[in-house]
């Protein structure tokens, strides 16, 4: 849940009269900046994240887009840059891991990490690496070590929250940030989130392809996702609701990765 936002008047993309108000604003944008969450959007959630494949008609819609030359086409993802670019492989797309800590643009070489990390203090580092040794050893928590930060994979929301509580209480006033979603809690350091990594990633686009006036639009169903909705005032921002409320700053709703596929193959022309 998503607490302490306002909840508004969402709006049904799917319904015709607002699908038919997007696209309209689509045909009219000479440029469009199209960012795409990945678990719970493009992918159905799964015990396993591994195993959480795009949905077939997703994929066959987003490479159907991506032939679109007026489309600049960004997946943002919790997951590391590597994970995130074995489960969807896109010509002319670029990738943002980590929630932006590292990015690919499909136009230069290399990973950029847009957020150097000041010199960590001894204490965050002591209560990190404490954190991480303890969870290495649960039973009942999965540890993902992202590199620039941890996340704590549990079974159980119960579970989640008790343990929310005490690394509220270890990381406070560290270098750490703590950002709980659906069954996970992720440590990783303060002054990033996708909110920023959106502003960067269209920055290079802008930059490389020397264009000024630009529609973006933001696909996505997670507390972390909320930071871009934030940034995203004159866009078109999408909220996919999963078995979530609509407590979400974003102005249209879809319910579920399968209405992002209805959504995908409307806008690439296919329905």
């Amino acid at each position: 849940m998503k607490c302490g936002l306002i909840v508004m008047n969402k709006k049904f993309i799917l319904a015709n009269k607002q699908l038919s108000k997007v696209k309209k604003r689509i045909e009219r944008a000479d440029d469009i900046l199209l960012f795409l969450d990945y678990d719970g959007t493009l992918a159905p959630f799964k015990a396993d994240p591994l195993s959480a494949f795009v949905l077939p008609e997703v994929e066959a819609s987003l490479k159907k887009l991506a032939e679109n030359k007026k489309i600049h086409m960004s997946l943002i993802s919790g997951r590391k840059l590597s994970e995130l670019k074995k489960m969807i492989d896109l010509n002319r797309c670029h990738y943002a891991g980590s929630h932006g800590l590292e990015i690919e643009m499909s136009f230069a070489d290399g990973i950029i990490i847009p957020h150097q990390n000041k010199e960590i203090d001894v204490l965050s580092k002591k209560n990190y690496q404490m954190t991480k040794e303890k969870y290495l050893k649960a039973v009942d928590v999965r540890l993902e070590d992202k590199n620039f930060g941890l996340a704590l994979h549990f079974d159980s929301e119960k579970k989640q929250a008790e343990a929310e509580k005490d690394l509220k209480a270890l990381f406070e006033n560290t270098a750490y940030h703590l950002l709980s979603g659906r069954e996970v809690i992720e440590i990783r350091p303060k002054g990033w989130d996708k909110g920023k990594a959106v502003n960067y990633i269209s920055d290079q686009i802008r930059e490389k392809s020397d264009i000024n006036e630009v529609l973006k639009i933001y696909i996505g169903d997670d507390r972390t996702d909320e930071d871009a909705f934030k940034v995203l005032k004159d866009g078109i921002t999408i909220y996919v609701q999963n078995e979530d409320d609509l407590n979400t700053e974003a102005e249209y709703y879809l319910r579920d990765p399968e209405d992002t596929a209805k959504l995908l193959k409307s806008l690439a022309g296919e329905s």
